[in-house]
């Protein structure tokens, strides 16, 4: 038996039509969900069509709805209540929020000098998160309302022009600069953060789901054939117990990259559905203008890829390969251990059992890093938390994009010992009988090598 018909074997096995619709389904649910979110997120932060009732008829009112008809982006949508009872007309009109603009409103602003109120009326959603983005997207009518009566009072009450009003309002512009790796660019902080962690976000997932799917295929079809009795017999065959577990390895492997694939092609359009355009809306919002001040005080903001590339947030080709590197020895160290694991299952649930620890072990440095710097953390729990392997790739970006390379050479040289010595305890059991005497049961009944051998003496 060849190693290449070893190999085929492996992955008919793992790649059969359960997992085939396994990693298309995921990737359609994603999809499917980020294009209901994106759908429902873009609703609520819709903000160009407002209902609005104008109750009032001076000429203060018609002139600051004639402006935000004019606005680009705007279009109102005017009704006509017929009772005071909210409730009633909000169901009858099919409407979510509406703006009332009372009788009297311009009298009080422009004569009596005192605050006029409006009214503003919303639909109480309690569906999650995105039923109340368009209550508070769709007060955004009330801003503009109150800018246009600012600028009226100080122009008539006060007899400012234009200009003069334009400073009473905006007396100072904020200048943002961003200092990384001993760098420093003239650019937004929050621009760059959204954008980093967009990106981050992706890398950690697909390290998460990587080594589950890898580890628990593996740990399944070791313990599997040792169950079925077929690995005695796979094992008599004339090819090496080597070439045995490097097939078996290899083609987990090759599995698990074809569903994390899946997952991470579904959680891109997951993301893109959900946010839409909001990226690009936040780092223009964000970002400064390119001529923040005028005159002799000009200052010049560069665009966010030249920024990022200034400040080294920005991988290079060498770095995507270190990172590459660091990744290999995560999955490899995942699926030793998942060997070493497999082969003492007994029973269907004590494959579930030993796959536990290696999951918690996975799953601390996941949740860690995606919710702190780990080397902002005190030494002694910078110390525990980087003692699982995994963390180690978990933060190779952020070290490589940082310049840590000392940290990052470290924790390569940290997996690589690791891995001598999983593998080392792997081919030790593949390679003498504890490969079928290594037992661990949920049942109470086998717990050992020794144990296991004398209740099958008995």
């Amino acid at each position: 038996m060849k190693f290449g018909n070893l190999l085929k074997k492996e992955l008919r096995e793992l790649i059969n039509a359960q997992a085939i619709f396994s990693m298309l389904f995921t990737m359609i649910l994603l999809i499917f969900m980020g294009q209901i979110m994106g759908h429902a997120m873009e609703e609520g932060f819709d903000t160009s069509k407002i209902t609005l009732c104008n109750q009032d008829d001076s000429k203060f009112t018609a002139e600051m709805l004639k402006k935000l008809d004019d606005s680009e982006g705007t279009d109102i949508n005017y009704v006509e209540l017929q009772s005071d009872d909210y409730a009633a007309e909000m169901e009858r009109l099919d409407i979510k929020s509406l703006v009332i603009i009372p009788q009297g409103y311009g009298e009080s602003i422009l004569e009596k000098h005192e605050p006029a109120p409006v009214k503003f009326i919303s639909v109480f959603q309690n569906g999650g998160i995105t039923s109340s983005i368009g209550t508070i997207s769709a007060s955004d009518v009330i801003g503009q309302i109150e800018n246009f009566c600012t600028n009226e009072v100080l122009l008539k009450n006060y007899g400012l022009s234009d200009e003069e009003i334009s400073l009473v309002r905006t007396p100072m512009q904020t200048v943002e600069y961003t200092v990384n790796n001993g760098k420093t660019v003239v650019y937004s902080a929050a621009a760059l953060g959204s954008v980093t962690m967009m990106q981050s976000m992706i890398a950690p997932i697909a390290i998460f789901f990587l080594l589950l799917m890898a580890s628990q295929m593996i740990m399944t079809a070791i313990s599997t054939e040792k169950i079925d009795k077929t690995l005695e017999t796979l094992l008599s065959a004339p090819i090496s117990r080597m070439s045995v577990l490097g097939a078996k390895m290899l083609a987990a492997v090759i599995t698990a990259l074809l569903s994390a694939l899946s997952m991470i092609i579904g959680f891109v359009f997951y993301m893109q559905g959900m946010t839409g355009s909001a990226m690009q809306e936040i780092t223009s919002s964000t970002a400064l203008q390119t001529n923040i001040l005028g005159g002799d005080a000009a200052i010049q903001v560069g665009n966010l890829g030249n920024a990022m590339s200034e400040l080294g947030l920005t991988l290079s080709s060498m770095e995507y390969v270190l990172f590459a590197l660091q990744l290999f020895f995560t999955v490899a160290i995942g699926l030793a251990i998942s060997l070493i694991l497999g082969a003492m299952a007994t029973d269907t649930k004590s494959v579930q059992t030993l796959v536990t620890p290696l999951m918690i072990a996975v799953m601390i440095p996941f949740f860690i890093t995606m919710f702190t710097d780990v080397n902002s953390m005190s030494a002694g729990f910078k110390l525990i938390v980087y003692a699982i392997p995994f963390t180690h790739t978990y933060t190779a970006l952020t070290n490589l994009m940082n310049g840590d390379m000392l940290i990052y050479w470290t924790g390569l040289a940290y997996q690589i010992v690791f891995f001598a010595v999983c593998m080392f305890l792997a081919v030790r059991m593949f390679t003498t009988d504890k490969l079928f005497t290594a037992s661990f049961s949920t049942g109470g009944k086998k717990f050992g090598n020794k144990k296991a051998q004398t209740e099958d003496a008995q």
